[in-house]
């Protein structure tokens, strides 16, 4: 499989650890919650690897000290419904970011992406964005939302994501050349409705007990 080259792979023995019981369709819905927010926390340590930072001088008990610390917080943005699983984890890495949301969803009988919902701090323009979507299948979704943020005039943004298909980052990458995706692996194939394969099923209704 070519591997688009706006996707990161996080190849780290832990998150592999996790994503095991994470596919499995043995796992219920309070270990599936616990597995997303634990995976999303190492998932934004990764992403955020080269993030700028600048010198900060503290007073230590032992004396004065020089540290690094980040010299901006990116706005984390779930994609609604799945991507409330991961901010938990996300704003736990991350307590000072502010959190906006985006509700699309993919209408297959439209053959179209429809918005329903959306929730941005005010300070949005300029600023880095941190996307957040558990996965990344036709891609549409996706796209619609970078399309949606783009407005805004954001600056960077950067996907969170577990699990993706090649098919959805190259779509994303046409629609959008500037977005870099951070995630565990990539799916070859999808179902008829839309669902990676193999993969997890249906994200929203494992998390939120809805099967």
């Amino acid at each position: 499989m070519n591997i688009p080259t706006n996707f990161h792979a996080i190849d780290h023995p832990l998150l592999m650890q996790k994503l095991r019981y994470l596919m499995d369709s043995q796992t219920n819905a309070p270990e599936f919650r616990r597995l997303i927010r634990e995976m999303s926390i190492l998932l934004t340590y990764e992403a955020l690897r080269d993030w700028e930072t600048e010198e900060l001088e503290i007073s230590t008990p032992t004396g004065p000290a020089t540290v690094r610390t980040l010299t901006n917080h990116p706005i984390v943005i779930s994609i609604l419904r799945a991507g409330n699983g991961m901010v938990d984890g996300v704003i736990e890495a991350l307590p000072l970011a502010p959190v906006g949301h985006i509700g699309i969803y993919r209408d297959r009988n439209l053959d179209s992406t429809v918005e329903y919902f959306l929730r941005l701090p005010e300070d949005i323009q300029g600023a880095s964005v941190l996307l957040v979507d558990p996965i990344i299948a036709t891609g549409d979704t996706m796209c619609a939302s970078v399309s949606r943020l783009r407005k805004f005039g954001v600056g960077e943004i950067r996907v969170l994501t577990i699990l993706a298909s090649a098919t959805g980052l190259n779509k994303l990458s046409a629609t959008d050349g500037n977005v870099s995706v951070w995630g565990l692996r990539l799916e070859e194939s999808l179902d008829e409705r839309g669902h990676l394969t193999p993969g997890p099923g249906d994200v929203s209704n494992r998390y939120f007990n809805a099967n």
